[in-house]
């Protein structure tokens, strides 16, 4: 999948925004501010992640280049050839990461929910599993 022209959109997504913050008319309206300061924290989490992905690309790049150039016995082309699994590893990471952010963020995601858990007809026992529900829903939140 080809990330960069969603690396670009995320950047002009987030220059967009910061021009919208600066506007009196957006501040005025605290809604519509909180909103879009939301979507530009994402955007500006996105952009930053997709100038790691691009940095990434370029030195696999180089450093496959560096490896074809220099002699085999080479220490520069030891350290590259030794340096390319931990990139790759990490252009897999960005990439999953940033193949993540293109999918939309679900509004219900930062709303809270109040939980209630009751103990019903059975006594003890009862009791004892709404104690273990209530520890399995703290470990999880």
């Amino acid at each position: 999948m080809d990330l960069l022209p969603h690396i670009e959109q995320f950047r002009k997504r987030r220059d967009e925004l910061e021009s919208a913050l600066s506007s009196p008319d957006v501040t005025a309206n605290n809604k519509q501010f909180l909103e879009f300061t939301r979507e530009y924290s994402r955007m500006k989490d996105l952009s930053e992640l997709g100038e790691r992905f691009l940095k990434v690309i370029n030195n696999i790049a180089d450093n496959k280049e560096l490896v074809k150039s220099e002699p085999a016995d080479s220490e520069l082309a030891e350290l590259a050839r030794e340096e390319l699994p931990l990139l790759e590893e990490e252009h897999a990471k960005l990439e999953l990461e940033l193949q993540f952010g293109i999918i939309p963020p679900d509004p219900t995601d930062s709303r809270d929910t109040i939980v209630e858990i009751r103990a019903g007809a059975g006594g003890a026992e009862s009791a004892l599993f709404c104690a273990d529900l209530h520890r399995m829903y703290i470990r999880y939140a």
